[in-house]
């Protein structure tokens, strides 16, 4: 990969607070490409909201109001991390409505059927979680040796059947071997949630297509 390489500002980057619109306005006055929220349904009245909270008592941010803010700043981008299954319909209905479709990137619980079966999805980007399609991926991870070749393998077969150009991984399971038997297929390896600066260079450095963390201060500093 030549692109220099994006870095997203995980909820509650900078000490703000996880999903809230604080972090929100805070990213999108920063230099990031992206910033991530939290996505779920509220269990009376169906309104997408901004949380991680599962049990779904309280009152949280609205993603209306997300968007809102959002489309105040055309360079951002969004990652909707979608908690809950089939969320990628009403996600992208909302974001027609406030004129955020060309900024979408959805993560977390993504149905690439659902993706294929409607056509006004297929400009939203894909960051397709590597452990929704490798089994017992942590565990096998430590036990198997060369196990991120297998992986590797699986996910590429995913990405080619789908047309999906982005994984999404957890840090501590990215090779360098990794981002380059993704990188030959021309996938690109997106890296959460690299925190330490020191880890952060070293993504930058070998080519990630995203790095997404809550030091977001200090991954522009290092990116430069």
């Amino acid at each position: 990969m030549t692109r220099a390489t994006m870095i997203t500002a995980h909820s509650g980057a900078d000490k703000r607070p996880d999903n809230s619109l604080e972090f929100v306005r805070y990213a999108l006055e920063s230099r990031a490409d992206a910033l991530e929220v939290d996505i779920q349904a509220d269990p009376v009245s169906g309104e997408l909201i901004i949380t991680h909270d599962e049990t779904l008592n309280g009152e949280y941010p609205r993603l209306r109001e997300v968007f809102a803010l959002l489309a105040q700043h055309p360079a951002m981008r969004i990652n909707c991390d979608l908690k809950p299954a089939g969320l990628e319909w009403p996600v992208y209905q909302l974001a027609a409505e406030l004129g955020v479709t060309d900024r979408l990137i959805y993560s977390g619980t993504v149905s690439v059927d659902i993706m294929k079966s409607r056509p006004e999805l297929e400009g939203v980007e894909v960051f397709l979680n590597l452990e929704e399609y490798v089994e017992d991926l942590y565990i096998n991870y430590r036990d198997i040796p060369n196990f991120e070749l297998t992986a590797a393998e699986t996910i590429c077969r995913v990405c080619r059947e789908n047309n999906v150009r982005v994984v999404n991984v957890n840090y501590n399971l990215v090779t360098r071997r990794f981002i380059q038997l993704l990188a030959a297929e021309g996938i690109g390896v997106s890296v959460w949630t690299v925190n330490e600066g020191q880890a952060i260079s070293y993504f930058l450095s070998r080519g990630a297509y995203n790095v997404t963390t809550r030091s977001l201060a200090r991954a522009l500093e290092i990116r430069g």
